[in-house]
């Protein structure tokens, strides 16, 4: 379709012209984790050598977390520079300078010196703030460019309907931070995605498939005030969803105030409606403390639909690490008005509760302890199988509590239960697994990951299982993941019954340098119904 070569032909103009300029900061991923080792994977690893140090992102600052050990192609092997917890999926920087002959050391006073020890690195360890003014770190923090586009295709294809179908997905997203060296910035985040056989209802309403998620810019004024004009998602507030308006914000440290004008985005297609009139403020306040920090926030929000309230609440949130080892996050939402029979109501309801506690007490061990009492979310843009769809809706809310264990080389388990009651159910639902790793298996040199899932609830008792096996091939710049799952629900109330086995296989391989290709298979198979799908998906970084 024209879409597709328009789109491509922009993308492929916008991409040649940045590849050209010189990238300060390029971006990876953890992709497994070790006692010893914490491998990240980037699209490639040119300008990263050994002693590197790579950052992550905190509150707008570059902190340094790992010293780069091992360097291949794709990927690098590091070590922490202090203790501290983190997952596979994390983002960690690696900061690559142009070589500058004019260059002074001064200017280059961040980087931690390769020669250092690991001990001698952990307490120079300087924070990067990326906010800041100051001329030595103006490279970073000024003229940073970055974006990805991705064109995926999705087809659905079964032996049991005539609901086969094919999908395309367009996603965009760019992130210009100070322009020029300025203090505006600019951010925008998007995806157009339809099915062939609904392309002539998306012409008459392209938002039936175009969905913008974040479409802002953002002047600092100074370090104490910032203005952000658009449809944006503010840090602070991520609870109240996206905003199209005005954002104002001013620190006093320790205080951060914010005064929020805008709407809300259309609720049958997320178009900009102007009958969605919402406005609110919030005031956060941080906290330092020799072993971390403390943030509390509490905003005010008034909603209305053609001027009339649609609904007004308090949102509070709390988050600290100020006890060693041990992190708390909290949040909750409470209703201040109420209409019944067309009369109108102030009243002080909690609606929604989220608490989650996790303590790390060695490096080997953890434990994370949540309660949920927040509304079902719905997944408008992700695809979810059944048996995905079933565990998601059982197990999200109530308590839930997962320990993680890495006593040796390599190896390591993660063990979770929950439990849940609401009035309306018949009996608690529970759940209760765990998942064992094997991350660099010997010869193979894969990872081997076997889990299991049991479920018992109101009207669902099943249990899942799945065995994964992940290798990289580091020549071909490629990884190869093939997985298997079996599920077995029994649902009591109507005495059905879903078996499902499943076959999953993944394969992503970096063509060019910044040009990566990913082909997914999933094979749902049934005593007499069989499903595949498959995604083909192309993406470039710039």
């Amino acid at each position: 379709m024209q879409i597709h070569k328009i789109i491509l032909i922009i993308i492929l103009v916008i991409s040649t012209y940045l590849l050209a300029q010189n990238k300060s900061v390029i971006e990876g991923k953890v992709s497994y984790i070790t006692p010893q080792l914490v491998y990240i994977k980037f699209q490639n690893t040119d300008g990263i050598n050994i002693n590197d140090t790579l950052y992550q992102s905190v509150n707008k600052k570059y902190e340094p977390k790992l010293l780069v050990k091992f360097v291949s192609s794709i990927s690098v092997a590091c070590e922490k520079i202090y203790d501290f917890e983190l997952k596979v999926g994390d983002t960690y920087y690696a900061i690559i300078e142009k070589k500058d002959a004019n260059k002074s050391e001064s200017d280059t006073s961040f980087v931690l010196q390769k020669n250092d020890s690991l001990a001698e690195q952990q307490n120079n360890a300087q924070i990067i703030n990326v906010e800041s003014s100051n001329s030595n770190i103006s490279k970073i923090s000024g003229n940073n460019f970055s974006g990805k586009y991705s064109i995926q295709s999705y087809s659905n294809i079964d032996n049991f309907s005539r609901n086969d179908y094919q999908s395309w997905r367009h996603t965009l997203r760019i992130d210009f931070e100070r322009i020029g060296y300025s203090d505006l910035s600019f951010s925008t985040y998007s995806i157009f995605n339809y099915r062939t056989s609904d392309w002539s209802s998306v012409t008459k309403n392209y938002f039936n498939a175009l969905k913008v998620y974040d479409l802002h810019l953002k002047y600092d004024f100074s370090k104490s005030f910032q203005l952000w004009i658009g449809r944006f998602l503010h840090p602070k507030i991520s609870n109240i969803s996206t905003i199209d308006g005005l954002l104002a914000e001013i620190s006093l440290n320790p205080f951060s105030l914010g005064i929020i004008g805008g709407s809300r985005p259309d609720w049958k297609d997320f178009s900009f409606n102007p009958k969605l009139i919402e406005y609110g403020a919030y005031v956060a306040r941080k906290d330092s403390f020799s072993t971390g920090y403390m943030e509390n926030t509490i905003s005010f929000f008034q909603q209305t639909n053609n001027s009339r309230t649609d609904r007004r609440f308090l949102y509070l949130q709390h988050s600290n690490n100020a006890i060693k080892k041990f992190n708390l996050f909290a949040s909750t939402e409470i209703d201040l008005y109420k209409k019944e029979l067309g009369v109108q109501k102030n009243q002080f309801s909690f609606t929604s509760i989220f608490l989650s506690a996790n303590y790390v007490p060695i490096r080997e061990l953890s434990f994370n302890l949540s309660y949920d009492a927040r509304k079902n979310v719905i997944y408008y843009e992700t695809f979810k199988s059944l048996s995905d769809s079933v565990l998601d809706n059982e197990t999200r809310q109530g308590f839930r509590l997962r320990t993680s264990i890495k006593p040796f080389k390599y190896f390591g388990a993660s063990f979770f239960a929950g439990y849940r009651f609401r009035k309306s159910d018949v009996k608690p639902s529970r759940n209760f697994g765990g998942t064992i790793y094997y991350s660099l298996l010997p010869i193979i040199e894969s990872g081997l990951n076997l889990s299991y899932n049991k479920l018992i609830s109101n009207y669902v008792d099943g249990d899942v299982y799945s065995v994964y096996m992940t290798k990289t091939f580091y020549d071909l710049n490629s990884d190869l993941s093939i997985g298997y799952r079996k599920t077995d629900y029994k649902f009591p109330l109507s005495q059905n019954s879903f078996n499902e086995n499943a076959l999953l296989i993944d394969y992503n391989l970096n063509l060019f340098r910044m040009i990566s290709l990913s082909v997914s298979y999933e094979g749902a198979f049934e005593s007499a119904r069989t499903t595949s799908r498959v995604l083909v998906g192309l993406t470039t970084r710039f």
